[in-house]
Formats: C-alpha cells, sequence, structure tokens
C-alpha cells in the first residue's frame, strides 16, 4: 500500500515536473522572430545547394544544373546593393591617410572606375576598417570607436 502510493507520488511529481519544463521552453521562445534557427539553417543549405559565388558577376550565380526558382534567403542583401552603397560613398569621400579621417569632396564627386586598382584597394580597406554593415539598417554605419 505504501509503496502503491509512493509511486504515485512519484508519477504525479514526474509530470509536473516535465509540464513545467514544457512550459518554460515555449515561453523562453522569442515571439517577434517567426523562424527558428533550424529552418534559416536549412534554407542557407538549400540555398547553397544551387548557388555559388561568382567573382566575375560580383554575386551569386546558380550552380551548373540548379534550380532556377532558387532565390536568395530572406533577409539576405543582394551584394550589389552593398557595393553600390560602398562606391557611393567613395565617390563622395576621399581617404586623409596622414590625418586617417573621411575628407568629404563637396559637390565635386570622383569617378571610382578611374582610380587605379591599388588606389581602390588602398580606399576600400580604409571604408572596411571604418564602417561595418549594419543587417538591421540595411546599410553601412561608422564603427564605433575604442
Amino acid at each position: 500500500m505504501v509503496a502503491t502510493q509512493w509511486m504515485r507520488a512519484v508519477a504525479i511529481g514526474a509530470t509536473l515536473v516535465v509540464a513545467g519544463a514544457a512550459q518554460a521552453q515555449t515561453a523562453a521562445v522569442d515571439p517577434t522572430c517567426p523562424r527558428t534557427r533550424a529552418e534559416v539553417r536549412a534554407e542557407c543549405i538549400e540555398f547553397m545547394k544551387t548557388h555559388q559565388w561568382s567573382e566575375e558577376a560580383g554575386d551569386w550565380v546558380l550552380k551548373a544544373g540548379g534550380k532556377a526558382a532558387a532565390k536568395l534567403p530572406e533577409g539576405v542583401t543582394p551584394r550589389a546593393k552593398i557595393r553600390a552603397e560602398r562606391d557611393a560613398f567613395l565617390r563622395a569621400n576621399k581617404w586623409n591617410e596622414a590625418s586617417a579621417t573621411w575628407e568629404p569632396l563637396g559637390a565635386k564627386t570622383r569617378d571610382v572606375s578611374k582610380l587605379s586598382r591599388a588606389d581602390v584597394k588602398k580606399e576600400t580597406d580604409a571604408f572596411m576598417r571604418t564602417h561595418q554593415w549594419d543587417e538591421t539598417a540595411g546599410s553601412y554605419v561608422l564603427k564605433a570607436k575604442k
């Protein structure tokens, strides 16, 4: 008799622990994120199966035999947009090595395609040291100084 009551108490206790754990897990899920991390990862893996990075095009292109209907995963900014924003900044500003700051060119702008490869690399490196891409804003922002 005592053993039966003890087993019932253990069973009820285990049920309450499992129910409490399940409740805690559902409360911990962020209601603002419609997809789970596993879903995002699976979508990314599927995309990588059908696409490859092309240095010539500067964008993701379909692999030979890839699905024509495949597209960039949701929330991924196209590389062309990121490059266009960087180039717009480089057209309007010039890096001053002596002061280690960007100097606005004012009303005049420059054609980045007319610069030498070494100049473009130097300015792009300076840009990447001072700026970072902000996914939430969808644009480059100045890095915080340390």
